[in-house]
């Protein structure tokens, strides 16, 4: 015998029912979606912040080699200077040549165009890698962060290749013996002392006739005139340095 169920007809939703339903789907939805927005901006932000705190280290680290080539090439121009006024003195006969070769020979030796000046950019590039830059609000912040690791950053790579060829065409045309220990002691690779050596090159005719030859203070003037420009980057560096870091401090992100 077969079993007959009564028939219960379906309930048929209100067009209220499926308004509500989408509302709540579309809410669920929306705020989900505005969840993981606000997360990634959140994980965006921190980093942004990270990367800026570790660019104010490395704007310090910077600031103290500024401040180093800034005060090596001042007293590389009052040497430069100093073997300009030896060589006018010379020509004018007021000094002779042993003289003048002793004391441009020690002067020179005592000059320092140390290491050029080149600065970390390690977390600026984290900002750009990580798109941190188009978060950053401050306008005045983004500008100077442009002018120090763009502007200055490409200035300070040309400037440094104008050194070392104007450095390296100076010593070929004058001392040709480069950097040289000016002390009694012997590297263990050197048969004599650096102040033997150096005695030995003022005697060579070559060298003394670069010297005494008033070619040499044009030669020295070049080479001073590029120095002099290398210590004004400098010194932009050193401002814009300042001036970044201050801002950066306010933590106005």
């Amino acid at each position: 015998m077969e079993v007959h169920h009564p028939h219960h007809p379906t309930h048929k939703k209100k067009w209220s029912e499926y308004i509500i339903e989408f509302v709540m789907l579309f809410a669920a939805v929306t705020l989900g979606f505005f969840a993981e927005n606000l997360r990634e901006h959140q994980i965006i932000d921190n980093h942004k912040n990270q990367n800026l705190i570790a660019m104010i280290d490395d704007l310090k680290q910077d600031s103290v080699q500024i401040n180093k080539r800034i005060y090596e090439y001042n007293n590389t121009l009052v040497k430069f200077e100093k073997m300009k006024d030896l060589s006018f003195a010379f020509s004018h006969q007021e000094m002779n040549e042993n003289k003048l070769i002793d004391s441009v020979v020690n002067t020179y030796l005592n000059t320092s165009i140390s290491v050029a000046l080149f600065i970390n950019n390690a977390s600026y590039k984290n900002t750009i890698s990580s798109g941190s830059l188009s978060f950053i609000k401050n306008n005045e912040t983004k500008k100077l962060i442009a002018e120090y690791y763009e502007s200055l950053y490409g200035k300070l790579v040309v400037n440094n290749t104008l050194l070392d060829n104007d450095y390296n065409e100076f010593v070929g045309k004058t001392f040709g013996f480069g950097f040289v220990i000016n002390s009694n002691e012997k590297l263990p690779f050197q048969t004599r002392s650096s102040s033997m050596q150096v005695e030995d090159f003022k005697s060579i005719p070559a060298l003394r006739k670069k010297i005494i030859d008033p070619e040499f203070r044009l030669l020295v003037n070049k080479i001073e005139s590029r120095c002099g420009y290398y210590l004004y980057v400098m010194q932009t560096a050193k401002e814009l340095n300042t001036r970044l870091l201050s801002q950066l401090n306010k933590k106005e992100f």
